[in-house]
Order: C-alpha cells, then structure tokens, then sequence
C-alpha cells in the first residue's frame, strides 16, 4: 500500500511539473559559424519573435523561409507591415537593419538566416 501511494505521489508531481512547464515562443540555434559563414536557424510560435527579440540589428544576410509565414515586420523608423511568405522562398537582404518581427499567424515559422563573413 506504502509503494501504491508513493508512486501516485511521484505520478502526480510529475504531471504538475509538466503543465507548469513553458514553451518558448522562438528561439535560434546555430548551425554553423566559422570564420567564413554563420548559418542560424529560428522558429517561432504564433506571437512570437521570429528572428531575433524585440527591436533588433542584422547584418546583410540570406534568409530561408523553411515554413509558410505570416508576421508583422515593424522598421526601426517605420511603420508596421504584415506579410505573408510561402515556404521554399529566399530573400537577400544586402543593407543591415533594425526592426522587430512577430509571428502573426496562426502556425509555427521556422527560417534560416546565413551570413557571409569577410
């Protein structure tokens, strides 16, 4: 009987533990980063930051878009946009920049950004 009830206790602290657990709404990993390229891979939950947190600076880089998206690009000086990016397209971004992106869709994004060093 003793094990019965430590093993439901054990059981029922797991399962909290569990609920109170949160899942970030982005993120980023390298990929690689070596002294000729740096390659990250982000994702992004719905509402979250898709490349990067808050207001934030890029260098030119390649971006690509590996899931359908749906965010609200905010320029530094600038009003916000929404648009929508199918899966499978790349985009060169040659200038540097400043600006915040949210994941305004209703699915999860995930994109790589590459950037060439020189």
């Amino acid at each position: 009987m003793r094990h019965l009830f430590i093993l439901s206790l054990v059981f029922l602290c797991g399962t909290l533990a569990a609920q109170n657990q949160e899942t970030p709404e982005s993120g980023e990993k390298v990929i690689i980063d070596n002294d000729k390229i740096k390659v990250i891979e982000h994702f992004s939950l719905p509402q979250g930051d898709v490349c990067g947190l808050g207001m934030h600076y890029h260098e030119p880089h390649l971006t690509i878009v590996l899931t359908d998206a749906k965010v609200k690009i905010t320029p530094e000086n600038g009003d916000a946009q929404e648009i929508e990016v199918e899966s499978g397209t790349s985009i060169w971004f040659g200038d540097a920049d400043t600006h915040a992106v949210i994941n305004s869709g209703d699915q999860p994004t995930k994109m790589i950004l590459v950037y060439l060093k020189e």
